[in-house]
């Protein structure tokens, strides 16, 4: 398995076929993450072969990207199972940051209360994932305004970050990416029961 986090630019990614028509219309006559279309903001918007609607990415949020073989011993051959075990990963990762989260009975991502903390989009080929999950953790949260998208399509809920649910409370302090990353890293492991080692920078 491999496992790929990073940190993106301000952009958005929006899946095929079955994104928001009245967001990314356009980009039905463009091939797919070759010319983005522009939120009322200026950033792009890409469509990409995944799970989920409009998703936004950019600095303060950490990305990660699981490169599992489903077929193996002790996984399912189903995304609906792998995509609960990507929402466990952010579970734990929150929790070791003393953050309650929760799975949503209709909507994919985490949730603190009503507000998404993580977006997770999924998608695999012969069995082969790809995509994966984006965990808010210090992001610029006017870039999720719904007057310039919906964030996953959902208009009556919120978007909220680790530095929002911190703010205020006893542990008034926001860990930085890599901080987060590392957690994150060390509970996919406990899920998926693989060993977690670091590999080279990728540029």
């Amino acid at each position: 398995s491999r496992r790929i986090i990073q940190k993106h630019n301000t952009s958005g990614t929006a899946d095929n076929p079955t994104a928001e028509q009245d967001e990314v219309d356009e980009l039905s006559n463009q091939s797919i993450c070759k010319q983005p279309v522009l939120a009322p903001n200026g950033s792009p918007i890409y469509r990409i072969e995944r799970g989920g609607e409009v998703t936004y990415h950019g600095p303060g949020q950490l990305v990660m990207y699981p490169l599992l073989n489903l077929k193996q011993p002790n996984y399912q051959q189903d995304l609906h199972w792998y995509l609960r075990q990507i929402e466990e990963v952010i579970i734990r990762t929150l929790l070791h940051f003393d953050i309650k989260s929760n799975r949503d009975d209709i909507n994919t991502g985490v949730w603190v209360g009503k507000n998404k903390i993580a977006a997770v989009g999924v998608s695999a080929s012969k069995w082969i994932t790809t995509h994966g999950l984006a965990l808010n953790v210090s992001p610029n949260l006017e870039h999720f305004d719904k007057d310039i998208i919906t964030p996953c399509g959902i208009e009556e809920r919120g978007v909220t970050s680790i530095s929002e649910v911190l703010r205020g409370t006893s542990s008034d302090h926001c860990p930085s990416l890599n901080e987060v990353a590392d957690v994150a890293l060390k509970c996919f492991g406990e899920v998926f029961h693989v060993d977690v080692t670091e590999g080279r920078p990728i540029r």
